[in-house]
Parts: structure tokens; C-alpha cells; sequence
């Protein structure tokens, strides 16, 4: 009688286990998004449930989750795609704006329900990063065997820009400064059309725009055969090219 309790007991947590885990606030190996932690991770009978917490780096920063974003095990490459979200804007919906540096926004994503034995995981929004400072919530080797109690906080580093000094005598700022800035426009601007020229030289010769469709090209069979789709492949080509030109800013 004892042995069948045990043996009850015993298969009761097994299956109470393997529906409910949890983790709070798992380590990260690498992040994309520094305003970004990760404060629970944990798994239901139907999905794996991710709660995040962000914050605004500067006021009026926005946020929005695109509908891309997925999970994967360091168990294979399959991946544990988005099924919905709580508490944040999904594109093409309007992004959340923040009023001010340090407002926090806390949301949960649900994905696909993952293996139980999964030890590692990476939640990939974006493969691959862009020039103009946007980021991506992007989070690789995440830690699901411990929890870390207590409460984590980014730090908000927020750019302040100084105005320049006043003309105490005549209460108006020096004319030196906007004769410096007026200068170094035109500068600027011819130099980004010089190296706009020299690039359309360059792929102006022959057979290298042969070679820079190829180089694409074996980059579009890579993240196929990594595991990405036909579509995910695509937009990484298209948003993150290996070989970009220079845009003009002037007239």
C-alpha cells in the first residue's frame, strides 16, 4: 500500500512538473535590447509564457513586438512561434510611446509550449541588427535550470544635450558655434557624395555586381540552412545586407 502511494505521489509530480515550470528572472547570456529584462519564463499545459519588463531609455521612446518573434531549444531548430501577447503593442498595431526616461512597461508573449528538458533557449524577434539604433528583443542562451530572486532594473542612460553658453551682455548665444555648425554642413555633405561616387565605381566594374549577387546569395542558403524560413531568410537579406550603400542626406 505505501509503495503504490509513493509511486502515485511520485507520478503526480512528474506530470505537475511537466506542465507547470518556471523560472524567474533567468540568466542571459547575450541581449540585443539593453532596456529589456526578461522577468519570468514559465510553461502551462498549452504554452510557454515569457513576461517581460522595459524601459525608456530616452522620453518619448516608443516600443511596438513584431509577430516574427519566436523560440528555440537547445534541444533542436525547430521553432516555438508567437501565438499572442499581453500588455504591448503588435505590428502593424499603433507602438507603445512612453512619456518619460525610466517609465517601465511590463507584458508577457506566449509561444508554441516547448519541451520539458529544454535547459537552453534563445527568443529571437530579429536576426541581425540595424544601423539606426533601433534594437530588437533578442535574447540568446537563456538559462531555464535556475531562477534568480529579487528585482532587476535597467540602468536609464539618458542624453541630455546642453544648451550653449549665454551672452551675459547681450543675453543671446555666441555667433561661433552657428558659424562652426553652418560650416561643417557643406563639408559633410560633400564628402558623403564623394563616397557615395567612389561606391558606384566600384561596383561599375566588371563582373562585381556578379560577385555581390553571389555573396547574397550563399548569405540566403546559410540562414535556410540554419533553420529560418523562406520568408524570414528574405527579410534578414533585405533589412541587414552584407554590402550597403551610402545614402545622401544633401540636396
Amino acid at each position: 500500500m505505501k509503495k503504490t502511494l509513493l509511486l502515485t505521489a511520485t507520478m503526480v509530480a512528474v506530470c505537475l512538473y511537466s506542465f507547470a515550470q518556471s523560472v524567474v528572472n533567468p540568466n542571459v547570456e547575450i541581449k540585443d535590447s539593453p532596456a529589456t529584462i526578461i522577468s519570468k519564463i514559465e510553461t502551462d499545459k498549452q504554452y510557454t509564457i515569457v513576461s517581460f519588463d522595459h524601459y525608456a531609455q530616452t522620453d518619448s521612446a516608443w516600443v511596438v513586438l513584431n509577430k516574427e518573434i519566436y523560440i528555440q531549444t537547445d534541444i533542436d531548430n525547430q521553432h516555438y512561434e508567437f501565438v499572442k501577447a499581453e500588455g504591448i503593442a503588435v505590428a502593424p498595431e499603433t507602438r507603445h510611446t512612453f512619456a518619460k526616461a525610466g517609465d517601465k512597461l511590463s507584458f508577457k508573449v506566449y509561444f508554441k509550449k516547448i519541451p520539458a528538458n529544454a535547459k537552453l533557449i534563445d527568443i529571437i524577434e530579429h536576426a541581425g541588427r540595424r544601423s539606426d539604433g533601433v534594437t530588437y528583443f533578442n535574447f540568446y542562451n537563456i538559462d531555464l535550470t535556475q531562477s534568480n530572486p529579487g528585482e532587476q532594473r535597467v540602468k536609464v542612460t539618458q542624453v541630455v544635450l546642453t544648451p550653449p553658453p549665454v551672452n551675459e551682455q547681450f543675453n543671446t548665444p555666441p555667433n561661433d558655434i552657428t558659424n562652426m555648425m553652418s560650416a561643417m554642413g557643406p563639408m559633410y555633405d560633400n564628402l558623403t557624395k564623394v563616397m557615395l561616387s567612389a561606391q558606384l565605381n566600384f561596383y561599375k566594374q566588371p563582373g562585381k555586381l556578379a560577385e555581390i549577387a553571389k555573396v547574397h546569395k550563399q548569405y540566403f542558403d546559410a540562414l535556410v540552412k540554419e533553420g529560418f524560413t523562406y520568408d524570414q531568410a528574405i527579410k534578414i537579406v533585405t533589412s541587414s545586407p552584407l554590402i550597403q550603400l551610402t545614402g545622401i542626406s544633401g540636396k
